[in-house]
């Protein structure tokens, strides 16, 4: 048996694992960890006890122990890191995944490696395409993200189809609409995924343009909004990070995280007015974008100092609210460690009957991080617990079967199910492995019926760990069977 070394890494100091203080060591090698020691310093001994402790001192402890438990969090939360330590549960694990989101998307288009001819809206499509864009997009989308007036785009519509001029500040919302219509529009295929291509480029031509902008219009801010959701269903975990960062930060400057009511010097009302409840439904569902978008990838999301804006008081439906509030909540670094209040958010969540399908998904993957958080402080949800989870997965793997059954473009149709997999495997009750099978099955239905890469990928992931699983399985069996074998003649009565 290797001595433990002296020192111990970060690392492994954290997360209690022995070290062989080499740099890097083998542990941070295996599981692709950043390797670093802290610097000891030698300090003389003084010839009296201070009588307070140094508040310099004090400040640091709690810095360092702050800094840690945002790293600690950031890590929690993470489905990506989560899974990877799965693949590095054995000594003898025989894969060692890197960090990756598997199961991000369907992954529907590759990275375009042109740019094509900038068009302006009113030359991509007709007045009567775009309203047909948009009804798609109202009936698919703002049921489970409601942040645009409908009445509104309509009258938009009819205005800059009446207005000659190339471009408009509204070009940047109805771009975007009509890009995610054409995402969920099963009849547009007759017009080819160039249209598609064309609309998010030139929605991509304006937004960077209106990044420049002292003080942005709001139709430029839900422009970005817009496009943080077609790149979470179509692009990279990073594209889609980014963007909700900038997201935040055109938020900022438009001063869409005030309340019209704020008193500070750094509120003032531009020209561009925005009715309160609007103004909260934007910021709100920006903020859970980036919440999520966070989490997924492990990265840190964009806290704007300051804010006031409340959740929306009338427009929302009581589980849009609980839903979002819980989210933020799984944020927060003052309920880290509480175990007790993760479990009061997850009773909280399951009692909670959403109606749009994606909204009961977005209901599951909030539990199946609860769990992962409990999971990653070492502790165990109790048995009510792990029910209430196995309840939701069982539902939301038939939710996911009718969302496929309409070739629907959500990434959770994808993400939960490949997520599902991952956490019976580490909940290891026979209910939990009972239900393996049905996610397997819903997992290999989607890869058939979308036939994307990302999706091909994800299931041949899935089966990689549960036959890792089972192997694990099997040597702890033989083990016990020679173990009974040899005592199977030594009996005492």
């Amino acid at each position: 048996m290797e001595p433990r070394s002296k020192k111990a890494c970060i690392s492994c100091r954290d997360r209690k694992r022995k070290c062989d203080g080499e740099l890097p060591c083998s542990y941070c090698i295996r599981t692709h960890h950043e390797c670093f020691y802290q610097e000891t310093r030698r300090t003389r001994s003084t010839p009296r006890k201070r009588s307070s402790e140094d508040p310099s001192s004090r400040e640091g402890q709690s810095s360092s122990t702050d800094e840690r438990t945002q790293l600690q969090l950031l890590e929690a939360n993470s489905p990506a890191v989560f899974l990877q330590r799965l693949t590095i549960r054995g000594e003898s694990s025989s894969i060692a995944l890197p960090v990756h989101c598997y199961a991000y998307n369907l992954g529907f288009d590759a990275d375009v490696n042109f740019l094509p001819n900038v068009i302006g809206l009113t030359e991509l499509v007709t007045k009567r395409e775009m309203a047909r864009l948009a009804n798609v997009y109202f009936a698919q989308i703002s049921p489970v993200y409601d942040f645009i007036d409908r009445i509104a785009v309509e009258q938009a519509i009819i205005t800059r189809w009446n207005d000659p001029v190339p471009w408009n500040g509204v070009d940047s919302l109805l771009l975007g609409i009509a890009a995610l219509g054409c995402v969920f529009d099963k009849g547009s295929h007759i017009n080819g995924p160039n249209l598609e291509r064309q609309l998010v480029y030139s929605a991509r031509m304006t937004l960077e343009y209106s990044s420049q902008l002292a003080q942005p219009h709001v139709n430029h801010v839900v422009g970005w909004l817009l496009r943080v959701i077609y790149l979470r269903i179509n692009s990279t975990p990073h594209a889609t990070w980014m963007a909700s960062c900038t997201l935040m930060h055109m938020i900022e400057t438009s001063k869409l995280h005030f309340e019209n009511d704020t008193e500070s010097i750094l509120f003032q009302h531009s020209s561009d007015y925005c009715p309160p409840e609007e103004r909260r439904k934007i910021y709100h569902v920006a903020r859970l974008f980036n919440i999520w978008v966070s989490l997924d990838f492990g990265k840190s999301q964009i806290d704007l100092r300051g804010a006031s804006t409340q959740p929306p008081q009338t427009s929302w439906t009581t589980e849009q609210r609980e839903l979002y509030l819980v989210s933020v909540l799984l944020t927060s670094t003052e309920h880290y460690y509480d175990l007790g209040e993760l479990e009061s958010a997850l009773r909280k969540v399951c009692e909670l009957q959403p109606s749009p399908p994606m909204l009961q998904l977005l209901q599951c993957n909030i539990a199946l991080c609860i769990f992962r958080r409990a999971i990653s402080l070492e502790k165990s949800l109790p048995a009510w617990a792990q029910d209430l989870i196995l309840d939701l997965m069982r539902t939301s793997t038939g939710i996911v079967g009718g969302l496929v059954a309409q070739s629907s473009p959500w990434w959770h149709v994808l993400n939960i199910p490949f997520q599902i997999v991952c956490v019976l495997l580490l909940m290891d009750r026979p209910r939990a492995l009972e239900t393996l099978d049905d996610a397997l099955r819903t997992l290999h239905t989607v890869a058939t019926h979308y036939d994307t890469p990302m999706a091909k990928e994800a299931y041949d992931v899935a089966l990689s760990l549960v036959q890792q699983h089972r192997d694990q399985r099997s040597e702890a069996l033989s083990i016990l069977d020679r173990v009974l074998e040899a005592h199977s003649n030594q009996w005492i009565s």
